[in-house]
């Protein structure tokens, strides 16, 4: 599990009931037609997509489980911190997807979330939309790859 160093404190990130709860309320993506998403799988695809409102919205529910938990505002400075630091943000973004992908609280949503991806381009209007579509499915396979380390950074 990744550890954020916020206001001198190390803390251990974990996905759990308490970060479903908060990715729920606060984290959930919403289309057109105001229909809602999953929070978590929200937070997930933001990572994919290399968000950097992922890397604060995993980090806000990842310490939801605390007593004294830190506020946005001072994971936001934690992660500058880190961002300085290392001048990159792949090491936070690699250790956040990592920790949702084999959770094993998230793992059976991330299953579906890519089984469902995968059957996207069937629901395409037309031959265009399909073509977009598998190009993105592609860029999300391809950023899971470079997450996981199982796939080569291009440059």
């Amino acid at each position: 599990m990744p550890i954020l160093n916020v206001n001198g404190k190390d803390l251990e990130s974990k996905v759990t009931f308490k970060f479903n709860s908060l990715a729920k309320e606060k984290y959930y993506g919403e289309d057109k037609e105001g229909n809602k998403s999953s929070g978590i799988n929200n937070i997930y695809e933001k990572l994919l997509n290399f968000d950097h409102e992922g890397l604060i919205g995993f980090w806000d529910c990842a310490v939801n489980h605390l007593k004294e938990r830190p506020t946005r505002g001072d994971i936001e400075d934690a992660l500058m911190a880190v961002i300085e630091k290392d001048d990159d943000t792949e090491k936070l973004f690699k250790e956040a997807f990592e920790t949702m992908d084999k959770s094993g609280f998230f793992k059976l949503q991330a299953k579906k979330y890519w089984k469902d991806l995968e059957k996207a381009p069937e629901f395409a209007k037309d031959d265009k939309e399909k073509t977009q579509i598998e190009t993105y499915v592609q860029r999300m396979k391809d950023s899971r790859d470079q997450l996981l380390g199982t796939k080569k950074k291009t440059a």
